[in-house]
């Protein structure tokens, strides 16, 4: 065999090492033999010959612990990888220029005979092949940024869930068991300004509903309705918690919103995309409600008059934020932020208040969910888990939830479907049933929260909508 045809089949086989993957020490064993690849050294380093920079990945890693265990009597091994397997050849035997650097107990490559006038030995750190540089960067940096939590806790919480203090301030770790009862025992659980009712009715009516005609026969409802599924179709968006990252009293904002949502849905027929209403942009721009209150009215009135804007816009923050175009619709870039003038706006046009349990079951399968006012007990706040909920209680109405369906369980009860906006880490996945006014030959209206009493529907407003 001459040496032209061993140079060539040098060359195969490098071309093959690199259309394979193979470990890049086949690579540079190719190398030392044909004398490819040889680059001058720059200046500083004397101008000697060098071999290019290796890449390696988390193969080398295993090579340099072989060629540690093995012994001087052991026949080196090159390892050949193709896809997940891992072939030995044996015969060849080569000087590993991999060396484990103590320090950084990294394997690296060292470049002998190479430096000049004293100079450093160039080394370089061998990664593993899933090393990330920007991950490094992101964990490191988190030693030079100090997150300030005192403007968390000093901003205007509900007073009664929170009062700061300048212990709190100083350590906010070391509660005691007492305190933490003081702080339960203060909270005058949803007595917080979550709904603050201004006396008024809020009502813009062109025609009658379906509920008030005289036709109307409460025996043509079903004895169960769902919106999360009909005919296997969900037209609910998710669940919500209007308690992060601080606590804001805007059931008012996310109870209505919710079933507005669920009403673009349903008139839209689920098509693309799923309605996300913006409840932060509802608190900064309707000029009432806030996150110390609010009513249902508050949100239609808004989105009758100027419109509502999607999430995208403006996300929830559980802060009071001034109104102007930025916060009405905002975007931000490196270098700045500004405000938006292609958003979509989201109207209604009908509205008013519906009462009683066979108007709001016709309202609710003729248009989608609505909004309720209840009285929620600090029972039903901390021990709701699942299961049809029912409690006496006469307690004023202070919170607001959507309500999406109606249906009866293996005992015969008849109960409301509603959702809350309290995480799904809390009750059925964020949702909750409650007893209709059925219930107890009925006097279900003492024990449901007074979920029948004060409802408002919205016809929504589809025309402008492309999609």
């Amino acid at each position: 065999m001459n040496l032209k045809l061993i140079g060539f089949l040098f060359v195969i086989g490098t071309c093959q090492a690199n259309l394979f993957n193979l470990p890049r020490a086949a690579i540079r064993l190719t190398r030392e033999f044909t004398g490819m690849d040889k680059l001058p050294a720059p200046e500083e380093l004397g101008g000697e010959e060098y071999d290019m920079k290796i890449e390696v990945n988390n193969v080398v890693e295993e090579m340099v612990d072989d060629m540690e265990d093995s012994s001087e009597e052991d026949t080196p091994l090159a390892r050949v990888v193709n896809d997940d397997d891992l072939l030995y050849k044996k015969g060849f035997h080569l000087d590993s220029p991999f060396e484990l650097n103590k320090k950084v107990n990294k394997p690296v490559v060292r470049y002998p005979n190479i430096a000049k006038n004293n100079q450093k030995i160039r080394e370089e750190i061998v990664y593993p092949a899933d090393f990330d540089e920007h991950v490094v960067e992101i964990l490191d940096s988190r030693k030079e940024r100090k997150i300030d939590l005192s403007p968390m806790i000093k901003a205007k919480l509900e007073k009664g869930y929170y009062e700061p203090n300048d212990e709190a301030l100083v350590d906010m770790s070391s509660e005691s068991e007492e305190s933490s009862e003081e702080w339960e025992e203060a909270r005058p659980y949803l007595k917080c300004g979550c709904l603050k009712k201004s006396g008024k009715v809020f009502e813009s009516k062109t025609a009658p509903r379906e509920w008030e005609s005289s036709s109307f026969k409460s025996n043509d409802l079903p004895t169960g309705w769902d919106w999360r599924n009909v005919s296997g179709v969900n037209y609910c968006s998710p669940t919500r918690n209007q308690h992060i990252p601080v606590y804001c009293g805007s059931c008012w904002v996310f109870g209505t919103t919710g079933a507005l949502n669920d009403r673009f849905n349903v008139a839209r027929k689920g098509r693309w995309p799923m309605t996300q209403l913006s409840p932060q942009e509802i608190i900064d721009c309707n000029g009432k409600g806030n996150c110390q209150g609010g009513e249902i009215g508050n949100v239609l009135e808004h989105a009758k008059i100027q419109g509502l804007v999607e999430e995208g816009c403006n996300v929830y923050r559980a802060t009071n934020g001034e109104c102007n175009p930025y916060h009405r619709c905002g975007s931000c870039w490196p270098n700045e932020c500004f405000s938006l003038t292609n958003y979509t706006r989201y109207y209604v046009k009908d509205y008013g208040q519906v009462q009683g349990r066979d108007k709001i079951m016709s309202e609710i399968k003729k248009g989608g969910p609505i909004a309720c006012a209840i009285g929620a007990t600090k029972k039903f706040e901390y021990e709701y888990v699942k299961g049809v909920y029912s409690e006496k209680s006469d307690l004023e109405s202070n919170h607001i939830i959507s309500l999406t369906g109606w249906g009866v369980d293996e005992n015969g009860v008849e109960y409301w479907i509603a959702r809350n906006s309290w995480g799904e880490a809390w009750g059925e996945l964020g949702w909750f049933r409650v007893v209709t006014s059925k219930f107890k030959d009925g006097q279900g209206d003492q024990y449901n929260m007074g979920i029948e009493r004060d409802c408002y529907y919205a016809d929504v407003d589809v025309s402008n909508l492309t999609f």
